[in-house]
């Protein structure tokens, strides 16, 4: 294997480090968010579009909305800041808005579009979190899961789950005590550490 690819395989760290660096530039959309809102009207159905990896495993994306509380002065970020969770179908403890990526979308529209449809909430999604992968506790198959953070900016008072799902804002501590799922409880560590060390960047200038 020759030229640029060749000597990056040579450095396995290097490509680590550019890979990470990657998740962490924030995300750019593809079309207005306007248009995005406008294509959950009617929510999709069926999984012919479904995008899996190579190994099989059913790619799903999705978000994390958080908001600031109106008074955070002299609180920890864990404690200034929301989590938005919805009530898992099955009534078994509560969950992040996420739902399967489709081929005729990006990664960020997938998430915004499953957030708008199950959670009614439009915002600024941010960097990626990260990538795991988890076994579905309803059909024992194996998914791979990116979940985003969405800065929320608007409420919606209707949306496509409104009868199916309910919404409520919670602190860090109660999400990370009451999800059931540990994938999303990493995810949610992640967004508190990201958001505590832009707090202290800002912070120390």
């Amino acid at each position: 294997m020759g030229g640029i690819s060749g000597f990056l395989m040579k450095f396995p760290s290097l490509i680590h480090f550019l890979l990470s660096l990657l998740e962490k530039i924030p995300a750019r959309l593809p079309m207005p968010i306007e248009k995005l809102v406008s294509r959950v009207s009617y929510p999709r159905t069926g999984r012919h579009l479904q995008r899996y990896n190579n190994r099989g495993f059913r790619l799903v994306v999705g978000c994390i909305p958080y908001r600031y509380r109106e008074s955070e002065d002299g609180k920890s970020i864990e404690e200034a800041i929301e989590v938005l969770v919805i009530n898992a179908q099955n009534g078994k403890g509560i969950l992040f808005p996420k739902g399967g990526w489709e081929k005729d979308e990006s990664m960020e529209e997938a998430a915004i579009r499953e957030t708008v449809e199950e959670a009614g909430v439009v915002g600024v999604i941010e960097c990626k979190l990260g990538k795991w992968c988890y076994k579905s506790k309803r059909q024992s198959i194996y998914h791979e899961g990116h979940m985003f953070g969405l800065l929320v900016k608007q409420e919606l008072d209707g949306w496509p789950e409104k009868n199916i799902r309910k919404r409520e804002w919670v602190t860090v501590s109660k999400a990370r005590e009451e999800c059931p799922h540990l994938w999303m409880i990493e995810a949610l560590e992640e967004l508190v550490w990201r958001q505590t060390q832009a707090g202290a960047a800002q912070g120390g200038k």
